[in-house]
């Protein structure tokens, strides 16, 4: 039997001498180490429908035989039509319910994405696409749907990059015993507010560490740390690559940091609002235009402006996919830092979209989304949006200035998930850019999750307010 150990910088045969190294795996290698029986199972993963981590751990030997064979490996399609507590929707029975068998479909790796990430050190991870019996993607896949809209914009000579700032809760208790609790007793990590406090950040050094150190030898690569205002609140920016790579990171790094709170006894939440008196967990997301063909940045060229202004010009239509929970909605919320107006700012964070940057290094910065975002689902609005606005060639709008929270003459933001889901159900062109078979998939997921809470749940508001004076 080949003999294999862990150490600090990847897997090793120690028969052999080989190295696996932690980071992107190159697929020969991979194959090398299956074969050589370094390496026993893969873990295949997918983002669900709220960009969450779905896996199955395979054995070394079919994942051979899924390269030569990449329809081999299937998984019930219902995955896709289950709610985040796994219950089977009603408006969801067009994805494999029962009425249709619960077939299964196959689970295509994307061999391009086969890393060896630190949290899981003896089992590399693929992620993989759902497709048809044919191979096909299916449209209602959260990878595909960004592939779309990135495909559109490459057949208008752009390229997307992107970058997502993510924040999160951080609290001393474990999963279990937040569990436990009812989540009503839990402890942040830190006592007041202490927006880029280092003497603050220093009490979550040994988890915070453990993230950026395990996020860096993963080939996620991080841009910079700051302990943020909320109590507990913490802010890992990734550095920018292009947007499906991006996406697939953020996938893989909210996964890593739940994973290593885990192992050390502690939970983060990615929730958008986890608690109503304290602040909002934000995911803003960075986007910049790239040339195509000479992968020149375009911050300086019309199409750049055209860009801003199809994202600003779709952005209420498109708010479900920036915001897509009952809870997403309790964050904007007047001078919280989370917008409330769709407008757009020369560096202005009272705007919903802001210019950063200058030249042809401009980008914009998205302040719509919550943590608690798909980052597919997100960055396919933002390229959609986009990709509109340079084929209409849209003009960049007026750039905001002052503090827009006060002004009653610009557009706003729906303010809650039926609001959102309206807008999204008639809207012509978020229809036509996502496809019928996506824009009815995500407007039946967030209308499910509007039914699970208007008619499937008694809150701790209804209680308070009712146990005894009702």
């Amino acid at each position: 039997m080949t003999s294999s150990a862990t150490s600090l910088n990847g897997f090793r045969d120690t028969s052999t001498g080989s190295q696996l190294p932690f980071g992107p795996v190159p697929i020969d290698r991979l194959i090398e180490s299956i074969r050589s029986g370094a390496i026993d199972a893969v873990l295949l993963v997918t983002p669900d429908n709220a960009g969450r981590c779905l896996g199955e751990r395979v054995p070394g030997a079919r994942i051979l035989q899924a390269i030569d064979d990449p329809l081999a490996i299937r998984v019930p399609l219902m995955l896709w039509g289950i709610d985040i507590e796994q219950n089977v929707r009603a408006g969801l029975v067009h994805v494999g319910g029962m009425a249709a068998g619960v077939p299964d479909v196959p689970l295509v790796p994307d061999l391009s994405t086969a890393r060896l990430l630190p949290w899981l050190p003896r089992t590399p991870v693929i992620i993989c696409d759902p497709a048809d019996a044919e191979g096909r993607p299916l449209d209602i896949a959260p990878r595909q749907m960004l592939k779309r809209q990135l495909a559109r914009l490459e057949a208008l000579g752009v390229q997307l990059q992107a970058a997502t700032e993510l924040e999160f809760n951080l609290f001393t208790e474990s999963y279990e015993d937040a569990w436990r609790n009812g989540y009503t007793t839990l402890t942040p990590s830190s006592r007041y507010h202490a927006a880029y406090d280092a003497l603050e950040a220093l009490k979550s050094e040994a988890f915070i560490d453990a993230v950026i150190s395990q996020m860096d030898q993963a080939g996620i690569e991080v841009e910079g740390y700051a302990n943020e205002y909320g109590r507990g609140q913490h802010e890992i920016n990734l550095k920018h690559t292009t947007a499906l790579e991006m996406a697939d990171r953020h996938f893989l790094y909210k996964f890593g940091v739940k994973s290593i709170a885990t192992r050390l006894g502690v939970s983060a939440t990615f929730m958008a609002k986890w608690m109503i008196g304290d602040e909002g967990n934000s995911c803003h997301v960075h986007v910049s235009l790239w040339d195509a063909d000479t992968t020149a940045p375009l911050g300086e060229d019309k199409r750049f402006d055209a860009f801003v202004g199809g994202v600003a010009a779709h952005m209420a239509e498109s708010t479900l996919m920036y915001a897509p929970h009952i809870n997403s909605y309790r964050r904007f919320r007047p001078h919280s830092f989370a917008p409330t107006t769709i407008a757009v700012g020369d560096n202005n964070r009272t705007c919903s979209l802001r210019v950063v940057g200058l030249g042809k290094h401009r980008r914009v910065e998205n302040r719509v989304p919550g943590a608690d975002v798909n980052p597919y689902v997100a960055l396919a609005a933002v390229a959609l949006g986009g990709a509109g606005g340079i084929e209409t060639e849209a003009a960049m709008p007026h750039l905001e200035t002052g503090d827009v929270y006060s002004r009653t003459d610009l557009p706003m933001l729906p303010t809650s998930l039926p609001a959102a889901l309206s807008l999204f159900e008639n809207s012509k062109a978020v229809r036509d850019g996502l496809g019928t078979e996506a824009h009815h998939h995500l407007l039946a997921v967030g209308r499910e999750e509007e039914i699970a809470f208007l008619s499937e749940t008694v809150t701790d508001w209804e209680r308070r307010r009712l146990f005894e004076r009702g």
